[in-house]
């Protein structure tokens, strides 16, 4: 892709014998700053707010394995199999105690681990996603996390096929306010979403809340962390509902609705869910 139209700079690390596309802009003694991608898109959706957050932060993106540029992992793909190797990434970048920023995929890896390594995380911003409980959303979905049929009717057609109707499906639903998405974002979304390899494990990740979700349900009232929980205004693929039940089990959290935003609430909307992060960032430095 052409690395020219997005302000972060990308590279290549090996974690634990994988390759994982990051980006970095690492400011020594600032307040330090995770970002993983949401599904099915890579890091390269937090574009519109890099340069901003590097100005103040020690920040660090990093695609998971099975999306955007990292490699193709067969056993790195439950919920819990991605939150055992986020401590990984976190060794990796030195990074210590980092504030967490992870929308949609990010929230069930997240609970699953902050619930597994108490305060290792500073704050974190998480939603648009389902993580505790009974699935809420569009049947699509909740086929798409309950239904081994339907996870073969996208697989069938190969990567090529399967993956560009799975993205272009995603993107029609994720985007509300936003008319003309950033091409090379797009392009690169796609790219990930097109190997079979990837697409099998990202269906893969979704399969497992079926047995992941209840418990997280069991565990997620012995968080500690301060959480955000944002959700798109306007997100109707995956139900608001399964923030605001996620926020009310959080023993120390706050819900915000990201307005006239789809379900890509922070990219279909990105000023005020940044100005959120920021906020919720700033209130986690304080001690408050």
């Amino acid at each position: 892709m052409d690395t020219d139209a997005t302000p972060m700079q990308l590279d290549f690390a090996t974690i634990d014998g994988r390759r994982i596309r990051y980006a970095a802009s690492r400011r020594p003694g600032a307040p330090q700053v995770l970002l993983v991608n949401p599904h099915p898109m890579s890091i390269l959706t937090y574009g519109d707010w890099w340069e901003r957050l590097c100005e103040r932060f020690d920040v660090v993106a990093v695609d998971l394995p099975n999306h955007g540029g990292s490699d193709a992992d067969e056993t790195v793909v439950t919920v819990s199999q991605q939150a055992a190797f986020l401590p990984k990434i976190l060794d990796h970048f030195g990074l210590e105690q980092p504030h967490y920023v992870g929308p949609d995929v990010g929230t069930p890896l997240a609970v699953r681990f902050m619930a597994d390594n108490p305060g290792r995380l500073r704050s974190a911003v998480i939603g648009d996603a389902a993580a505790i409980g009974e699935v809420e959303g569009e049947l699509l979905f909740r086929l798409g996390a309950k239904s081994r049929l339907t996870r073969m009717m996208i697989l069938s057609p190969g990567g090529a096929i399967g993956g560009r109707i799975y993205c272009l499906i995603a993107n029609r639903v994720g985007y509300k306010r936003t008319k003309n998405p950033d091409k090379a974002r797009v392009k690169d979304y796609l790219e990930s979403t097109t190997n079979l390899a990837k697409l099998r494990a990202q269906t893969g990740f979704l399969a497992s809340y079926r047995d992941e979700t209840p418990e997280l349900a069991k565990v997620v009232g012995t968080i500690e962390t301060p959480v955000l929980v944002l959700h798109g205004e306007r997100d109707t693929f995956v139900g608001i509902g399964n923030s605001r039940r996620l926020a009310e089990a959080l023993p120390n959290s706050e819900f915000g609705v990201i307005a006239d935003a789809g379900h890509y609430s922070w990219e279909d909307n990105p000023e005020p869910y940044l100005a959120q992060v920021l906020r919720w960032i700033e209130k986690a430095e304080a001690g408050s």
